[in-house]
């Protein structure tokens, strides 16, 4: 299961650490982010320890507040996609040891953040 090929909830902890100290000191991505960065780590933790096999995360959130439901109104472009999966691949090979397991959670979210993508611009398309 690659929730534990990745070193479980420790190792996706350090790479979401690592991971928003990027976002948040990047000029284009930042302005997307809310100012509790706390908040936005504890959410994707969360997001990727499911995303991955781990333990449910959301059975105690409410079901609304899915992916599509929290991007959907933000202005998210082309642009912003690739510079997260930019920065999101950059994270992975330096903080994750087993590289099978980087490059398929690389491989996961690649298609998660096109997915995003695509819902934003249908939103925004209206």
């Amino acid at each position: 299961m690659l929730y534990e090929d990745l070193g479980q909830k420790q190792a996706i902890e350090q790479l979401v650490a690592r991971f928003y100290e990027r976002v948040y000191a990047d000029h284009l991505l930042r302005p997307l982010f809310p100012s509790d960065r706390r908040q936005v780590e504890q959410a994707q933790t969360r997001f990727l320890i499911q995303l991955t096999g781990g333990p449910k995360q959301y059975e105690s959130y409410d079901e609304r507040m899915n992916l599509a439901m929290i991007h959907r109104l933000l202005p998210i472009t082309e642009v912003h996609a690739i510079r997260w999966i930019e920065l999101m691949t950059m994270t992975i090979e330096e903080t994750i040891s087993d590289s099978e397991a980087a490059t398929r959670l690389i491989e996961r979210l690649r298609i998660g953040a096109l997915n995003v993508l695509r819902i934003c611009d249908a939103h925004q398309n209206r």
